[in-house]
C-alpha cells in the first residue's frame, strides 16, 4: 500500500483527467453489452435444445428417422405428464418448473410420471441409441419398455435399443427441492453423436471449473505475496465460488447430485454476486469499503451473510415446503439487488474517474446483458454443447476482473518501486548528510590545529631547521591527501554509495582514486544505481581487505564513472589476492553470497548494455557500458 504522502495528490490527478473520459468508458461498456448480448443471442439460437427443430412429438409419440439421427434429437415435445396420480396431460419439457404449476399439482413436492413413445421409422428394424438424461430434480427411475434403465446415482447416459415403439417412462418423486421433476429435455442420438455431446459438455465443464479456479489461485497468490490488496482477496473468492457453481454438470454426471448439492450451488451463485459487488465497490473506491462507522461496516458485512442465508434456506426447504415461493422471490431479489449495487459502484467509479472505473462499468454491462437475456429466453433455453447464459456471463466477468487485477497489481508494483526509489533517495541524503557532518568536524579540528602547526613551523624556521620544516610540511600534505573528499559525485545516490564504501576504505588505509563525472539527474532508477554501485564497491573493498590480511600487496580501489552521449561507462579496478576469480565467492556461506555480479549484470542487460569482469596480474577489473534511456 502507498504511504499517505503519496496518496494525497490523487484527488488532483482525478480533477485534471479529461472530461471526455467517462464518455469513452460508457462507449466501451455499451460495446461490451452488445458483444455479450450477441454471444447470448448466438447461444440461444444455435445451441439451444428448444430450437433444434424437428422431429416434434405429439400425443405421447415422437417419430425418429435415420436422417433425424444424423444429429442429436432433443426430446422436448409430446410428453404425457401425470402429477400425483392425476389425469395424463400433454406437455413439453420446461413448461412447468415444478409440480405445483402442472394440472392437478398443488405443491412442488409430490410425484409425477412422464411418458413418451419413441417410434423408430428408419430403414433398420432396430437401432442402438443413447439417451442423455439431464438433471432430474427428485428421486427418479427411468423405465425403457418396462425394464429399469436408470435411477438415482446412475449418471446421465442410458443405452437403449429403439424399435418400432420404444416406451420411455420416468417416475419422479420430489420431497426436497423447489424445482420438480424433468425441467430440461433429454437428448436421443447415436453413440457417436452423443459422445460428441458428452465430450463438448465435459470440455465446457472443465473450462468452467478450471479457468476460474486458476484465476482464484492467482488472486490468492497475489494477495499472499502482498502485491495486491483486499480487492485481490475478493476476486479470489469470486472465482472460487464460480468454480463451485460451475461444477454442477460434473456432479450430475458422477451421480452425486442431491438436495445438499443444489443448496451449495445456489449459495455459490449468491457468493459470486456478493463478491462481484465487493470487487466493484473496492475498485470504484466506494465509501463503504473504507468507512469506519459501525453502521456502514455492519451493512457491508451483511452482504457476505447472504450466501449463508441462501444455503440455510435451501437446506430447510424439505422441512418448510410452504416457503418455496418466497425462496424464489428471495433469489430474484438477490440477483436484481446485487446488480443494482454493482451499477451504483460503476456510477461512483465513473463519477470519481477511478483507474478501474472502465472495468467496473464493463462488468456491469456483462451482468446487465445476462439479466436481459434471462428475461427474454422465458425459461426456454438449455445448451446442447456449450454453457448457460449465466455461465458465459460469469466467465466474461472473471475475464474482465482478471484484467483489472493484472493492471492494478502492475500499478501497485510501479508505485512500490517509486516508494523504494524515494526510500533510496532518503537514505542517500541521510548518508550524504552524515558524510558532510563528518567532514565539517574534521575541518573544524584541522582549523583548531592549524595555529599549533603554524607555531611549530615558525619555531622550526627560527631555529634554522629547514629540513625538519620540509618534512613537517610533507607530513601535513600526506594527511590532507588521506582525507576523504566531501563530495564524490553530483548525483545524490551515487555520492552516498561512494561515501558509504570509499570513505571508510580510505580511512582504513586503502588507496582510493575516484573520478565521477555524472550529472545530478540520471535517467536510471535510483534503486538500480544503488544496487549497481553498492555491489561493485562492496566487492572491491572486500577484495582489498583480503589483500591486506594476506599481505599480498598494496590494496587500492580505482573507480571511474562517466555519463556521455546517452551512455554510462563505469570502470572499477582493485587489488586482488592470487587465485581470485569472479566465477566463485570466497565467503564461507556460498549459498547466501555470490549474487552481486548476476544482479549487476541483470540491471546492465536490462538497459541494453554489457558487463565485463576479469582478474589478471593481481588486479580485478570490472567494466560496464549501458544505455541511459531518458
Amino acid at each position: 500500500l502507498l504511504p499517505c504522502s503519496m496518496q494525497a495528490p490523487r484527488p488532483l490527478e482525478r480533477r485534471f483527467m479529461p472530461h471526455r473520459l467517462p464518455y469513452r468508458f460508457a462507449v466501451c461498456a455499451a460495446a461490451v453489452f452488445l458483444l455479450a448480448g450477441c454471444l447470448f443471442a448466438a447461444a440461444y439460437h444455435y445451441d439451444n435444445k428448444y430450437l433444434f427443430g424437428p422431429p416434434y412429438g405429439a400425443d405421447g409419440v415422437i417419430e425418429v428417422s435415420d436422417d433425424d439421427l444424423d444429429r442429436p434429437v432433443p426430446l422436448v415435445d409430446g410428453w404425457m405428464l401425470s402429477v400425483d396420480g392425476g389425469p395424463r396431460t400433454e406437455t413439453f419439457i420446461g413448461q412447468y418448473s415444478d409440480f405445483s404449476y402442472a394440472p392437478g399439482g398443488t405443491s412442488a413436492f409430490g410425484s409425477a410420471v412422464y411418458e413418451l413413445t419413441v417410434r423408430y421409422v428408419g430403414a433398420q428394424r432396430e437401432r442402438a441409441l443413447v439417451l442423455l438424461v439431464p438433471e432430474v430434480y427428485g428421486d427418479f427411475t427411468l423405465y425403457v419398455d418396462g425394464a429399469v434403465a436408470a435411477s438415482d446415482g446412475d449418471g446421465a447416459e442410458v443405452g437403449i435399443v429403439a424399435g418400432r415403439d420404444t416406451r420411455l417412462r420416468l417416475e419422479v418423486r420430489n420431497d426436497e427441492h423447489y424445482y420438480s421433476g424433468l425441467v430440461y429435455p433429454p437428448v436421443l442420438g447415436t453413440a457417436q453423436r452423443m459422445a460428441n455431446v458428452s465430450f463438448a459438455n465435459a470440455l465446457s465443464a472443465c473450462v468452467l471449473v478450471l479457468g476460474p479456479l486458476a484465476a482464484a489461485l492467482f488472486a490468492f497468490a497475489v494477495r499472499r505475496r502482498r502485491d495486491g490488496d483486499a480487492l485481490a482477496r475478493d476476486f479470489g473468492v469470486l472465482c472460487a465460488a464460480f468454480a463451485v457453481a460451475g461444477a454442477h454438470g460434473l456432479v450430475w454426471h458422477l451421480g452425486a447430485a442431491g438436495a445438499w448439492w443444489y443448496a451449495v450451488e445456489d449459495a455459490a451463485w449468491t457468493c459470486v454476486l456478493v463478491s462481484a459487488v465487493s470487487v466493484a465497490a473496492r475498485a470504484a473506491g466506494s465509501a463503504w469499503t473504507r468507512d469506519a462507522r459501525p453502521l456502514v461496516r455492519r451493512t457491508a458485512r451483511a452482504l457476505w451473510a447472504l450466501p449463508v442465508v441462501t444455503l440455510a434456506w435451501a437446506l430447510s426447504i424439505p422441512a418448510l415446503p410452504g416457503g418455496i415461493e418466497a425462496y424464489g422471490l428471495y433469489q430474484t431479489a438477490v440477483r436484481v439487488g446485487c446488480w443494482a449495487l454493482f451499477a451504483v459502484c460503476a456510477a461512483v467509479g465513473l463519477r470519481d474517474r477511478t483507474d478501474e472505473a472502465r472495468f467496473v462499468l464493463c462488468g456491469c454491462a456483462v451482468l446487465g446483458a445476462a439479466l436481459v437475456a434471462n428475461l427474454l429466453d422465458n425459461n426456454a433455453y438449455e445448451p446442447m454443447y456449450g454453457l448457460w447464459q449465466s455461465e458465459y456471463a460469469g466467465l466474461l466477468l472473471v475475464g474482465v476482473f482478471a484484467w483489472m487485477l493484472v493492471e492494478r497489481v502492475r500499478r501497485l508494483r510501479l508505485a512500490a518501486e517509486q516508494v523504494r526509489d524515494l526510500e533510496v533517495q532518503v537514505r542517500a541524503a541521510e548518508a550524504g548528510l552524515r558524510h558532510l557532518r563528518s567532514g565539517e568536524e574534521a575541518t573544524r579540528a584541522a582549523r583548531h590545529d592549524l595555529r599549533h602547526h603554524a607555531a611549530a613551523l615558525s619555531r622550526l624556521i627560527d631555529a634554522g631547521e629547514q629540513e625538519r620544516c620540509r618534512a613537517y610540511l610533507a607530513e601535513l600534505s600526506g594527511q590532507q591527501e588521506a582525507e576523504a573528499p566531501l563530495r564524490y559525485a553530483d548525483n545524490l545516490v551515487a555520492n552516498a554509495v561512494m561515501a558509504a564504501y570509499l570513505a571508510p576504505a580510505q580511512a582504513a588505509g586503502i588507496e582510493v582514486r575516484c573520478e565521477a563525472r555524472v550529472p545530478a539527474e540520471l535517467p536510471l532508477r535510483d534503486t538500480e544505481l544503488s544496487v549497481l554501485l553498492s555491489n561493485l564497491l562492496s566487492n572491491a573493498v572486500e577484495a582489498c581487505e583480503r589483500v591486506r590480511a594476506e599481505g599480498a600487496g598494496r590494496p587500492f580501489v580505482s573507480l571511474s564513472m562517466r555519463a556521455q552521449d546517452g551512455r554510462l561507462a563505469v570502470r572499477c579496478e582493485n587489488a586482488a589476492v592470487p587465485g581470485a576469480s569472479f566465477s566463485r565467492t570466497s565467503k564461507a556461506d556460498a549459498s547466501r553470497h555470490g549474487l552481486g555480479l548476476p544482479a549487476m549484470r541483470q540491471i546492465v542487460e536490462r538497459h541494453g548494455g554489457a558487463l565485463y569482469a576479469d582478474v589478471e596480474g593481481g588486479v580485478a577489473v570490472v567494466r560496464i557500458v549501458m544505455r541511459l534511456d531518458g
